[in-house]
């Protein structure tokens, strides 16, 4: 116990001291304020994932409308069509799980004679508004 005692007095004669409660304070503060905007990075970024997957999805889904043209000489009526079994392969070309955007939405799909348009109704889920996402004769004529 003397040996504690010592070494304790002798530690404190050398100017050693630890944290103050202020100190402390401060580095969480600054630590939380780093997490904050790391956080809000991440979040943005994540955001945008989801708007290119929604776009990948659909041109797979716009592939695999085009080998049912082939295969049955007409778009299919719906989207559920491409999760049931095809004439000539005898298997389903897509699960009905795929056949929902990233916000877990139904994809809107129309066809007339040879012409489709796919759309996500996009981040705010709400259908014909500036956020939508879709794939089709439509969409190619706006973008050139």
């Amino acid at each position: 116990m003397k040996n504690r005692s010592e070494m304790l007095k002798k530690t404190l004669e050398k100017g050693q001291r630890g944290m103050t409660l202020i100190e402390i304070m401060v580095v969480i503060a600054i630590i939380g304020i780093v997490g904050s905007a790391v956080g809000y990075g991440v979040t943005r970024y994540f955001a945008q994932a989801k708007i290119d997957a929604c776009k990948a999805q659909l041109d797979n889904i716009a592939n695999h409308l085009e080998m049912y043209l082939f295969e049955n000489d007409e778009y299919p009526s719906s989207l559920t069509e491409l999760s049931k079994k095809g004439k000539a392969t005898k298997k389903k070309i897509l699960k009905s799980s795929q056949l929902k955007d990233p916000w877990k939405k139904k994809l809107k799909y129309s066809n007339e004679g040879d012409v489709f348009t796919l759309c996500s109704a996009g981040p705010d889920k709400k259908d014909g508004t500036s956020d939508d996402i879709c794939f089709g004769d439509e969409e190619e004529d706006n973008n050139e």
